[in-house]
């Protein structure tokens, strides 16, 4: 698991950046806001336990769940028109989340769950969820509307230092060869032109999900 380190002056320039170009945070395609505490699924006044009605709600609840990087958490499942059984909405909703969301495909490393099916007129579900990345990590990601604002943003990160630089995008439509560009024009920018490009590493360029709709762009400055 990789380690993120603080990086103050690097902050304060994406501050400005953000101010500057009017970044903000974003829901990604249909899936809704997942702070972990501000979701109307919490069952009652206990907050370890989400109550889902709907196959969107149990995708959204899981994201819930992931955004607070939460290691296990507890499902009651209930039955609905658009809800299949218990173990097949979990087995596509745990496929959904780790394959076809930004922040599953970019955090998640498994999701493993046991249902107990004895409840009345509800399923119980006991989710265990392991990261590739830490809790540090998904927090210092920076959300930006569109994929305009990676060079000023790359830039500032190279010339603090910085390991890394991890992007949630609100929109992206088939950008990747957009971002790559970009990341190579700021490369060169920042090595200056005595450099042989041929000669250089070329920083790493993450999409998560791979897929021409990516949420998330993953930049690694040290190879």
């Amino acid at each position: 698991m990789k380690n993120t380190k603080p990086f103050g002056l690097f902050s304060a320039v994406l501050v400005l950046i953000l101010l500057l170009t009017g970044c903000g945070s974003f829901l990604n395609r249909e899936y809704s806001s997942s702070e972990p505490h501000s979701a109307a699924y919490f069952g009652g006044e206990d907050r370890s336990v989400l109550r889902l009605e709907t196959y969107q709600d149990l995708v959204n609840g899981l994201l819930t769940l992931v955004s607070g990087h939460a290691a296990e958490g507890t499902v009651w499942l209930y039955p609905s028109e658009d809800m299949p059984g218990a173990a097949e909405a979990m087995e596509r909703a745990c496929a959904e989340v780790q394959q076809e969301t930004p922040l599953g495909a970019y955090a998640v490393d498994y999701l493993t769950y046991t249902i107990d099916e004895t409840a009345h007129n509800y399923s119980v579900i006991h989710l265990t969820i392991g990261y590739r990345r830490t809790a540090e990590q998904v927090a210092a990601m920076v959300h930006t509307t569109g994929v305009s604002a990676i060079h000023d943003l790359l830039t500032a990160a190279a010339q603090a230092g910085a390991p890394e630089l991890v992007i949630q995008v609100a929109y992206f439509d088939q950008q990747q060869q957009e971002v790559r560009a970009t990341v190579e024009q700021v490369q060169r920018e920042v090595l200056g032109e005595d450099v042989v490009w041929e000669e250089v590493v070329p920083w790493q360029v993450n999409f998560y999900p791979d897929t021409a709709e990516a949420g998330i762009v993953e930049i690694l400055l040290e190879n």
